[in-house]
């Protein structure tokens, strides 16, 4: 009884002696301001998400081609039969270009390092946009590896990551 009446004086203490004055809240409408306008504080600040997001010139049709004319599937996956997806992110600056291309989730057998190769043959992509400035921003992508006979095709699933790069615009 002892304790359950010093732990209650005790609460109580600690509720009441929190006024009004220690509680800071920010009404909704000024939260997120205190980063300020992209570009103006941190110029190399990379964007997770943005208002209009990078995408490839020229659209999906574009990638699509980028990706059959200079993907090619590695002699060694071939041999071992190995298909599957590799994850990459990469980071589209200001100007366009791709930077830190790491491989996210890979397969191996030579398919990580060609999905890099890939995107570093590609052409400057068209920056994303926060607030109307051109930002840095993270992307993250799949490349589809499937064997079809000895030759290398795009899959559904390729297609839906390039469908979903145009629906981002």
């Amino acid at each position: 009884m002892k304790k359950s009446t010093l732990l209650l004086a005790a609460l109580l203490f600690v509720a009441f002696s929190c006024s009004d004055e220690d509680i800071s809240l920010e009404p909704l409408d000024q939260v997120g301001q205190v980063v300020g306008i992209a570009g103006e504080q941190n110029s190399d600040e990379v964007f997770l998400i943005v208002e209009e997001p990078p995408t490839f010139p020229g659209g999906t049709d574009a990638y699509s081609k980028h990706l059959l004319t200079n993907l090619k599937y590695p002699e060694q996956a071939r041999k071992m039969g190995i298909e599957g997806n590799v994850f990459v992110s990469f980071v589209v600056t200001k100007e366009g270009k791709l930077e830190d291309i790491k491989v996210v989730r890979g397969i191996g057998a030579g398919c990580d390092t060609e999905a890099v190769r890939m995107l570093l043959t590609s052409p400057d992509w068209i920056p994303g946009k926060q607030r109307g400035r051109l930002v840095n921003a993270r992307m993250n992508l799949r490349v589809a590896f499937k064997l079809s006979g000895s030759e290398t095709k795009v899959d559904e699933g390729s297609q839906a990551i390039v469908r979903s790069l145009s629906s981002l615009k």
